[in-house]
């Protein structure tokens, strides 16, 4: 039989770009055939072998999950392939942490979530090697989803995939001594991904540049000095449990990690503590909290002294609590007492 030569019609509408380790072009389109908006990336032919044209499609079909993005369909021109996926009103993880910090319940929610993707992904021998808050979605209800599986590589008998390409902030040490990736790799990635909701989403580009850091071999001995990113530095109301989960996934030696996403699952369940605390950004009232009967807030004053209020609901005046108020002298006592009061009011 002939091939037989289709074309598939869609208008663009507007970029959805990232700015982290861009690849592809990303667009919104409107699909002529189903009425309805897609999301599609474009790449460049002249960037594969024919034979790897449709590798990152192939991968999103074979490992289709509910908390993986689908696949619509695959097509391609003269010049380029495309890759239709549904499009998600609520954009991504990484947008969401632009607006605003998360509160420590949505970090362990959106989180298990990506673990339960990177868990089934592993179980059939495939490398993600480009997690990070740009490549996680939220649909509609709130799930987040795992996407672009354009670096992604599935592994030898050895459990070890080759990837030289990677997103220079999130790079894992062991990229620096070979090409060679493994699952804690993408370990290394998750903690990194959740190092930056804990301490604000542009957390690494911050401390590159207080770090002076040039090139890429100045980041590299930084990396394998686990020197970056800093992690001793988390917000105060990030409590010990999720500060040792991120430490932990974040070791230089990948022996000393994660064995695999099901033990980071069990430790993250666990966290309880500070779960609804919410950092406003405004270091001058940097924290508050609604629990249904009383509104808490804490806020900070030039002199440096420590305020702590509890609202009712609905009512206008605040009581000040006395007991969580105090002075501090510097940055690390005041970061001190922060957590001590958050604790203590959780």
């Amino acid at each position: 039989m002939n091939d037989t030569v289709s074309f598939i019609k869609f208008k663009k509408k507007s970029s959805i770009g990232n700015g982290e380790g861009k690849n592809s072009d990303v667009f919104l389109a409107r699909d002529e055939q189903f009425e309805s908006d897609l999301v599609i990336k474009q790449l460049k032919k002249e960037k594969f072998k024919p034979e790897e044209y449709f590798t990152e499609a192939k991968m999103l079909y074979e490992n289709k999950h509910p908390n993986i993005v689908e696949i619509q369909y695959a097509s391609q021109d003269e010049d380029f392939i495309y890759l239709a996926m549904p499009y998600y009103k609520r954009g991504s993880l990484n947008s969401l942490a632009e607006t605003r910090f998360l509160s420590v319940r949505e970090i362990v929610k959106y989180i298990l979530d990506l673990l339960t993707a990177v868990n089934y992904i592993h179980s059939k021998g495939l490398l993600h090697l480009d997690i990070k808050p740009t490549n996680i979605l939220l649909d509609d209800t709130g799930r987040a989803l795992l996407t672009d599986f354009g670096l992604s590589r599935y592994m030898d008998e050895n459990g070890i995939a080759e990837q030289p390409c990677n997103y220079i902030l999130h790079t894992d040490p062991e990229w620096y001594c070979s090409s060679g990736r493994s699952v804690q790799s993408d370990i290394y990635q998750i903690g990194l991904t959740i190092y930056r909701l804990c301490n604000g989403v542009n957390i690494l580009k911050e401390q590159y540049s207080q770090m002076g850091i040039k090139d890429q071999m100045q980041l590299k001995r930084k990396v394998l000095a686990g020197e970056f990113p800093k992690r001793n530095y988390f917000l105060p109301h990030i409590p010990s449990k999720l500060r040792k989960i991120v430490i932990k996934a974040l070791k230089v030696d990948p022996e000393e990690r994660y064995k695999n996403t099901i033990e980071m699952m069990n430790d993250l369940s666990d966290v309880q503590e500070n779960l609804d605390w919410f950092f406003t950004g405004n270091f001058s009232e940097p924290y508050f909290k609604n629990d249904g009967t009383y509104g808490y807030s804490i806020c900070i004053n030039a002199k440096k002294h420590i305020e702590c209020y509890r609202q009712k609901i609905g009512v206008s005046k605040k009581t000040k609590i006395n007991k969580h108020c105090s002075e501090y002298e510097n940055d690390n006592d005041l970061f001190s007492k922060l957590r001590s009061i958050l604790e203590a009011l959780n």
